[in-house]
């Protein structure tokens, strides 16, 4: 026998070995138990090609990082649950993909389609590349509360998955928070579209598509992100989202044809920047909702947002961004008073009232918002009011400064602070939304400064000179707003996982690199004493630039070749951003 021969023979035989310990394809509802209950790190459980009815896959196993269990299907779409199918995970490090749900009967709605629990908690859990598509309840089911997806545990993902024609009580993703721990979720690349509402919009509570905790511990800090979701032609109630614990972010979604708005209902230190909303004057439409203290709301892009209700009337809690009254002696349920926000460089397109200051949803909150800076916010063609007052600001730190309108009215000092009115030039409809163009009076206007104004809505480098607004002039950013031609590319299920803003978060204190931002032909990376392995750097639209090998714990790499921007530079499971100057 021959080496090379002999070689083959070992390699056919390492890969039989590792299919037998680790691989399997399941065919049967026996096979699948037996296949779960046997699972070990490493292991992967393939469910075979075909529709399956009234399944109950439940597992309390544990993975590892680098050895998960995955369950997947043979190919991701061929796999279909009906009937009454619930999927519970419980344990460590286990990926659920490929799988999709549809034509429910005799659904048991007291038990979420997936739980990030059976036995016990899963942490570090990921659903990936599913679709949920109608997969309701009866008509006469249709005010019991049926959550979708029920996450549990902390550092668990949903990403890349399409929800599709949610019908009846129940959010489609929901962390209820039963414990004041914090929970590092993230929810990102996925497309949450025709959901439709029980009766007339907002009849009903809990017809959200995300909730993040829930009011009885609000106060304690999530850490969870949303990040590069697409909402599209939604309606349930007046919250998409509902964010009820501290110290979460929503940035780089967009909602298009719409009813109801991001809503900060309760916890405190939260970001919502760089999202696009395009409401399409739909009734009942707004873009973000302001409760609680020590949120910074910053290059948000909010267009055609309508503040009636279905019967004609004006509803309080609507319009581009609403800074919601607080009630005295607040119960944690109720509204708890504004303040240390920051509202700063936002821009608000042909709505009814762009900034709606000190609103009053129920006559008993009569405490104003306190200490909330309003600054370099553009309003083009607002048809009501550009900006509301509606209960003054309190606090020596609120003020209102550097924001600019086109046409309309506003309850603000004209000329006070910097806030001017204008009549024409201020932004041009492009690339299917308005953009700042050159000789735009928002052009290196910008008042004040903040640590957080870094970038603009489209990622580009935001100078110390910055404009007014969400989006900085030639900037270079490519971060656009979803369309329907992203569904199944980059977002939802079928989209394509690459290198891309939403990475940007993962950030850790071992990934060194260095110097930042870089002006030199040269960045240093290491990663403590770890392997460095492959390394790559992509732009912001996730498009690979630099791709290499490193067999050293140190490295450096040639980035003299790159434009100026923001990029993200991976080694292995950690992201960082930097800044190529």
């Amino acid at each position: 026998m021959t080496i090379t021969q002999v070689t083959n023979y070992v390699f056919a035989f390492a890969l039989l070995f590792t299919a037998s310990s680790y691989g399997q394809v399941v065919s049967t509802t026996t096979q699948l138990e037996s296949a779960l209950a046997n699972a070990t790190p490493g292991s992967t459980i393939t469910l075979a090609n075909k529709t399956w009815t009234n399944v109950e896959l439940s597992i309390n196993k544990s993975g590892t990082q680098d050895q998960p269990i995955i369950i997947e299907a043979q190919t991701s779409g061929s796999v279909f649950f009906e009937g009454n199918s619930h999927v519970k995970l419980g344990g460590k490090y286990i990926i659920f993909k490929g799988i999709v749900f549809q034509n429910a009967s005799n659904i048991d709605t007291d038990t979420p389609v997936i739980e990030f629990k059976s036995a016990q908690d899963c942490n570090y859990c990921t659903v990936t590349d599913i679709k949920i598509d109608a997969y309701n309840g009866t008509n006469a089911q249709e005010k019991e509360t049926f959550k979708w997806i029920l996450l549990r545990g902390t550092h668990n993902e949903v990403s890349y998955s399409s929800f599709i024609g949610k019908h009846g009580v129940g959010s489609i993703i929901n962390d209820n928070r039963s414990s004041t721990e914090a929970n590092y979720h993230k929810i990102h690349h996925n497309y949450f579209a025709d959901r439709t509402p029980v009766g007339e919009i907002n009849d009903l509570n809990d017809q959200d598509a995300i909730r993040l905790g829930s009011s009885s511990t609000s106060l304690s800090d999530s850490y969870s992100e949303v990040y590069n979701n697409y909402f599209y032609n939604f309606s349930g109630e007046i919250e998409v989202i509902s964010n009820k614990s501290g110290k979460n972010k929503y940035y780089n979604n967009t909602f298009e044809d719409y009813q109801g708005a991001l809503t900060l209902r309760h916890g405190n230190g939260c970001e919502v920047y760089n999202n696009f909303f395009f409401a399409n004057k739909n009734v009942f439409s707004g873009g973000i909702r302001v409760m609680g203290e020590n949120h910074n709301i910053y290059n948000n892009y909010i267009e055609g947002v309508n503040s009636k209700k279905p019967d004609g009337s004006t509803s309080g809690g609507t319009g581009g961004i609403n800074v919601s009254n607080g009630k005295p002696d607040s119960s944690l349920n109720e509204y708890y008073q504004v303040k240390n926000v920051n509202i700063v460089n936002n821009t608000f397109v042909d709505c009814d009232y762009g900034l709606r200051i000190g609103t009053k949803i129920k006559s008993t909150n009569t405490l104003a918002p306190e200490n909330v800076i309003v600054a370099n916010n553009l309003i083009y063609e607002n048809t009501v009011k550009a900006i509301q007052v509606i209960t003054e600001l309190i606090g020596t730190l609120s003020k209102f400064e550097g924001n600019i309108k086109q046409n309309g009215t506003w309850d603000i000092d004209t000329d006070a602070d910097g806030n001017i009115s204008v009549t024409s030039g201020l932004l041009s409809s492009q690339d299917n939304f308005y953009r700042i163009v050159a000789g735009s009076d928002a052009v290196n206007a910008g008042k004040g400064s903040y640590s957080f104004l870094t970038e603009d809505i489209l990622g580009g480098i935001r100078p110390s000179n910055f404009d007014v607004g969400a989006e900085e002039l030639n900037a270079g950013g490519v971060s656009f707003p979803y369309s329907q031609l992203d569904v199944g590319v980059t977002v939802g299920f079928g989209g394509k996982s690459t290198l891309g803003i939403g990475e940007a978060s993962i950030q850790d204190t071992k990934l060194l690199i260095y110097p930042l931002p870089s002006k030199s032909d040269y960045i240093n990376v290491s990663l403590g004493n770890r392997i460095l392995g492959t390394v790559e750097i992509a732009d912001m639209s996730g498009r690979i630039v630099l791709k290499t090998y490193c067999n050293t714990t140190k490295a450096e790499l040639l980035v003299s070749t790159l434009k100026t921007g923001t990029y993200i530079v991976k080694v292995q499971d950690v992201s960082k951003k930097i800044v190529i100057k």
